[in-house]
């Protein structure tokens, strides 16, 4: 009996030991094949830089950066050893006393409190096998962790390791972890940052030094003390590294550079390389920005939309604070706030602390800005509380964060109640106190150090005024709110073609939508500089008299039929002045931006020949076929009309906006070359640019046989699709050089001349065309213009269209955006003028008659003419006297 049980327990447990093997073999037998060191492929970030090799951005999905083993300090490698896995040199891939340590721990915990796993086990985990919490995973990797130990080195298995471990905060690997919170490769790390780094991976939120610096510390205490306790560094030296503060750093934050240019680039990459190329390969991306210009850019933008916000009127306050304490309260966590994104530092102290921030301010700082704390800049936007308001002297006491301020009625007559319908000029408030009240949490901008008044100046020379304190000690503040209306702008470089800038709205983290290259919207008058080009290829000059006078259109049927019912439509442009003033010259109507001579202009030169220039400039919105066309009655974007204009300066030659310069993989190789914006938009150009060259190629060859191109010409009437005035042997010459350098000139008028809607424009200092652009109800605000280096678009308006106030034009509301940003764009750069092609002749013309100019003119005009096209007479001697007794009699 006794030996069948034997028996039976010898059959049991070799049964037993088969299932064991087989169960073993099964999991073996599913395992992933093993990778080398040659065939780890982690995901590594690409890296984006400005045209001067500035770095503006990253694309990732894992922020790593790969570091050779031999790179990586030996103190680093032994804290992770000692934080994780101090037997790692001796075992085969598993550690059975750790497992039956952590099993024990677990059981006696209720919980699981400790892990057993290698660091051989993690690696397999982490790069072969899932995150499930299973036995059979459990199996899977302490087999696998064996078969990697017999087909890789020890230190291979580190490099894997090292390399491909989270860090919190985005970081993989040791060297992204390094530069993520130290802003330094491993090689320079210090022993106490060392052990913070190797204490992260078992938890990298919770022991997080920049959220946590407590756990974070006493991590850092465990695996400095395991270190000595190994014997990798000495007792002494793991207590110094203990009691060592150390510093560090927020997370930079790169979209606040160029946002909607980077997610532009990353859409267009994706679009060409795939996602996985973009956001896993380490891509090294070189872009046509230029950060300088950029950042300008930017601020343009965000201080011209203010600008024009307030024009609209004051909103109120976010909140009102009666309560001193919850006065006091409010302050000091605005002061925390405005310290905390002063500086991107935290100092952990050895007790786990974080060191308060106390900005240290310069000695320059202090003579020069004596009553700012060093966290509040001149030109910054922070909060306050009104604690005064007296209209007797008309200023306002604000209190900020360790100073005090003052805002002059002078500065806040804006802050009317909101008024599409007022004149923002003549709906000015008195007081302050029709705007704000004792306790008013309000927007301020530091405008200066020390408040001064130049209309409290000039009081005290008069009447005596009220007592007041002494304003020497208050910072000068004006009234400020963040804007609703939206904007945009982009940039180009005239030689290069380079993409400089691209702001495509106010705030990227509110909306991702770029309305510069996304967003159509009506042109209004900024379009008749293509209308105008047209007419300049059909017989037009620069000195053609046109008629400026009322005009009607009919469209349809009748306009009464037999049951007095009609469905006649009918058109009455109008100038924006409301006034007709006869006779004016081409290019006079241009430069007042007048609508009636450009309506009698398309109806000449007929709206599919402008259409078709248009096309031929690159227009690729819809457009309306018809006479609204000419004042800008199509939706259009920024991107399109700024090349338009682009291509005037260019003398005629096409624009392709380079996006990017090219891109090299992790290993240095270029992948792929230049790509220009276009391709964003290739859907829309290709259809039209393929009919363009199809046609210009037919040209070109009829051009052998004039009898062909008469026959053509006669057959396709005045619309010739062969038309001599837009094909050339150069594919990219899209007009006559001669007719863009008149346009060119024709715009600089539009500037220069008295009376032109761009006569801002003249505040940049050098030689520039442009042309303004506004529609119906004050909708859209446009400028468009260009210097022989840069040309930019801006456009104002709101996304659901909407009044952006009465009077807000272009020149207004657009244009002060692009004189800021042209000014400083134009930093550093030579001064230019516009190149002359051949074929083109100067006279000076009588600004009235366009003739030559004589005797009895009163104001000359030098212009531009296509050679053959130019005046050959002056005003004869009846019109000289009748110019003169016109003169008389007006006065």
């Amino acid at each position: 009996m006794l030996k069948k049980i034997l028996l039976f327990c010898v059959a049991l447990g070799l049964v037993g030991i088969l299932g064991v093997y087989l169960i073993v073999q099964s999991v073996k037998s599913g395992l992933p094949q093993l990778i080398t060191v040659k065939d780890y492929q982690p995901l590594l970030v690409s890296q984006v830089y400005d045209r001067n090799n500035k770095k503006i951005g990253e694309f990732f999905r894992e922020r790593r950066t790969l570091v050779p083993y031999d790179k990586i300090p030996k103190n680093l490698i032994n804290a992770f050893l000692a934080a994780e896995d101090d037997q790692f040199f001796s075992h085969k891939g598993i550690n059975p006393q750790a497992i039956f340590r952590a099993a024990l721990a677990n059981l006696r915990a209720g919980r699981s409190v400790q892990g057993g796993s290698t660091i051989t086990q993690q690696v397999a985990k982490t790069l072969l096998l899932s995150s499930e919490k299973t036995l059979t995973r459990k199996l899977r990797d302490i087999l696998l962790a064996i078969e990697m130990e017999k087909n890789l080195s020890k230190e291979d298995i580190l490099f894997l390791y090292l390399n491909q471990i989270y860090f919190g905060q985005g970081a993989y690997g040791v060297e992204q972890a390094a530069q993520t919170y130290y802003r330094k490769p491993v090689s320079k790390l210090t022993l106490s940052e060392m052990a913070i780094l190797a204490g992260l991976p078992q938890a990298p939120s919770r022991y997080s030094p920049v959220s946590n610096p407590l756990r974070a510390k006493e991590r850092q205490i465990y695996v400095l003390r395991r270190m000595a306790d190994v014997g990798y560094v000495s007792k002494e030296e793991s207590e110094a590294a203990i009691q060592e503060p150390v510093k560090v750093y927020v997370r930079e934050n790169y979209e606040e550079y160029a946002p909607f240019y980077l997610e532009t680039v990353r859409q267009l990459l994706v679009n060409q390389l795939g996602e996985d190329m973009v956001l896993d390969k380490g891509l090294k991306i070189y872009t046509s920005l230029d950060l300088t210009k950029q950042m300008a850019a930017q601020d343009s933008v965000k201080e011209g939309l203010k600008s024009l916000d307030k024009r609209q009127g004051y909103r109120g306050p976010s909140k009102n604070l009666s309560d001193e304490d919850a006065i006091e309260e409010f302050l000091k966590e605005n002061q925390k706030k405005l310290i905390s994104d002063f500086t991107p530092e935290r100092t952990i102290l050895p007790d786990g602390k974080f060191a308060d921030i106390v900005p240290v301010k310069s000695a320059q700082d202090e003579k020069l800005h004596p009553l700012l704390p060093p966290y509040i800049k001149l030109k910054d936007t922070v909060n306050g509380v009104v604690e005064k308001v007296d209209d007797t002297l008309g200023l306002v006491y604000v209190k900020l964060p360790e100073t005090r301020g003052v805002i002059d009625i002078e500065t806040m007559t804006w802050a009317r109640k909101p008024d599409s319908e007022a004149r923002y000029d003549l709906a000015a408030i008195k007081k302050p106190s029709e705007a704000l009240k004792k306790g008013d949490v309000i927007l301020v901008k530091v405008v200066a150090d020390q408040f001064s008044s130049t209309r409290l100046a000039s009081k005290k020379k008069g009447a005596p005024t009220a007592a007041a304190p002494d304003l020497s000690k208050f910072v000068g503040l004006e009234l400020d709110q963040e804007p609703l209306v939206e904007g945009a702008l982009i940039s180009f470089d005239q030689d290069n073609q380079d993409v400089l800038a691209m702001v495509g709205g106010s705030n990227f983290a509110k909306s991702e939508f770029n309305r510069a290259i996304q967003a159509p919207r009506q042109t209004g008058s900024a379009f008749k500089a293509i209308v105008y080009a047209s007419a300049l290829e059909k017989g037009y000059t620069p000195a053609t008299p046109i008629m400026d006078a009322p005009i009607v259109y009919e469209e349809g049927g009748a306009a009464d039929d037999a049951e007095g019912q009609g469905d006649m439509k009918v058109w009455k442009p109008s100038n924006h002045s409301k006034s007709f003033g006869g006779d004016i010259l081409f290019r006079n109507a241009l430069v007042k931006s007048l609508n009636i001579p450009t309506v009698k202009i398309i109806e000449d030169v007929g709206v599919p020949w402008s259409m078709e220039y248009a096309r031929r400039l690159g227009i690729y919105s819809p457009l309306n076929p018809d006479f609204t066309l000419a004042l800008g009655s199509s939706s259009v974007t920024l991107y399109e009309m700024t090349k338009a204009f682009a291509e005037f300066g260019r003398l005629g030659k096409r624009l392709s906006p380079l996006l990017i310069h090219k891109v090299d993989d992790a290993n240095g190789k270029n992948i792929l070359k230049t790509v220009s914006l276009d391709a964003r938009f290739d859907k829309e150009i290709k259809t039209i640019n393929d009919g363009f060259e199809e046609r210009r190629k037919a040209f070109l060859e009829a051009m052998n046989d004039p009898a062909k191109v008469e026959e053509m010409k006669k057959k396709e009437g005045k619309n010739a699709k062969l038309d001599p005035s837009i094909f050339f042997q150069d594919a990219d010459q899209l007009i006559r050089p001669s007719t863009a350098y008149v346009m060119t000139t024709l715009l600089k008028g539009v500037v220069e001349d008295a009376g032109g809607t761009g006569g801002r424009a003249r505040a940049v200092g050098r030689e520039v065309a442009g042309k303004t652009g506004s529609t119906n109800n004050y909708f859209d605000a446009w400028f468009i213009g260009y210097s022989p280096q840069i040309s930019t678009g801006v456009w104002v308006g709101f996304d659901k269209e909407k009044s952006l106030g009465k009077g807000e034009v272009g020149g207004r509301s657009a244009l002060p955006i692009w004189v800021d940003y042209m000014k400083a764009a134009h930093e550093g750069l030579p001064q230019m003028t516009f190149p002359v092609p051949d074929g083109i002749v100067f006279a000076n013309i009588d600004s009235e008659t366009g003739k030559l100019a004589s005797a009895s003119t009163k104001k000359i005009i030098r212009q531009a003419f296509v050679e053959g096209t130019e005046p050959t007479a002056a005003s004869n001697k009846a019109e000289e006297a009748t110019d003169f007794y016109k003169q008389d009699l007006s006065e």
